[in-house]
């Protein structure tokens, strides 16, 4: 993972956009101020494609994991779905329904639905993967990591497992807010296409500038994210997320800010990137964020 203060960079890169933009006749581009800081946690192709219902109220967990070679996380019950980003290793993701199993190497990304799964490393160095998991309990326990095993499958060859070898850093949970976007909304994960995911630790003062970005799925663990978006004629600046909330955002043009006084802690992945092979970190974010949008007509707040 590499860390990087990406604001001086992406405003670099924004006004060179906006010059060529102005050349043109056009409106001008509004680069992010403050300061950030910015880490990659994963990149990688989704084998498995899916429709993922936004439910408020449930809970949006995410992690760091590691399985030991030879370790495994015992049958798990899922009550929604999850990506697992492979950045190291061979993972092997077995399917109670069907007793059937399949590979993830590093680069790809396991997306499956609802239900009962053992996660396994069955090669000789370890599989480190970063995982999202939609409709979480509030409350349970840290998902493929932490409370009871669920019963083996019938019928499956070599179905009974211990867990072992399983670590989990860095576990995040939030609550779904409905917000702007979130009641009725479907994530729609194409396969082929990538995942990526980050870090963010948001300085108080700070703004995106006026930005468009891919869909993505978000966990606030540190103070208050506000945004502003035009809407209804107006800019709308009442859409906040404190810490301890989660939301989704699908693709669309708006701003953040931090305007508390405590730094913003997010963790975010981004759906639906084109493929290609994971960049350092401002070129990741570039993919994912287009810094370059100008405010909208009947929202012309900069800042």
């Amino acid at each position: 993972m590499r860390r990087s203060s990406i604001a001086a960079t992406v405003a670099i890169f924004a006004t060179v956009l906006s010059m060529s933009v102005l050349s043109m006749g056009a409106a001008v581009a509004t680069p992010p101020t403050g300061q950030v800081e910015f880490k990659d946690l994963t990149r990688s192709q989704a084998v498995d494609g899916l429709s993922v219902p936004i439910h408020p109220g449930t809970g949006l967990a995410s992690g760091s994991y590691t399985v030991a070679p030879g370790g495994e996380t015992g049958w798990r019950d899922l009550p929604g779905a999850a990506i697992l980003s492979v950045n190291k290793g061979k993972l092997t993701v077995h399917w109670a329904e069907g007793c059937s199993a399949k590979d993830y190497t590093a680069g790809q990304a396991a997306v499956v639905p609802a239900g009962t799964y053992m996660v396994a490393n069955s090669g000789n160095e370890p599989v480190d993967f970063y995982a999202f998991f939609f409709d979480q309990p509030l409350n349970g326990p840290k998902p493929l990591a932490e409370g009871p095993t669920a019963a083996a499958p019938a019928n499956c060859t070599g179905a009974t497992a211990v867990p072992s070898g399983v670590s989990l850093t860095t576990p995040q949970i939030g609550t779904m807010a409905a917000g702007m976007f979130g009641n009725g909304a479907t994530l729609d994960i194409a396969a082929g296409k990538d995942v990526y995911a980050s870090y963010l630790d948001i300085s108080p003062g700070w703004s995106s500038g006026w930005i468009s970005h891919r869909p993505a799925a978000n966990i606030v663990s540190g103070g208050e994210l506000s945004y502003v978006m035009a809407r209804d004629g107006k800019c709308d600046t009442s859409e906040k997320y404190h810490a301890g909330q989660a939301f989704y955002h699908p693709a669309h043009r708006h701003m953040a800010y931090n305007e508390g006084k405590e730094h913003v802690i997010l963790y975010t992945m981004y759906f639906d990137l084109p493929h290609e092979p994971p960049a350092p970190v401002i070129g990741n974010t570039i993919t994912a964020v287009d810094f370059t949008q100008a405010p909208p007509a009947d929202c012309p707040r900069l800042r």
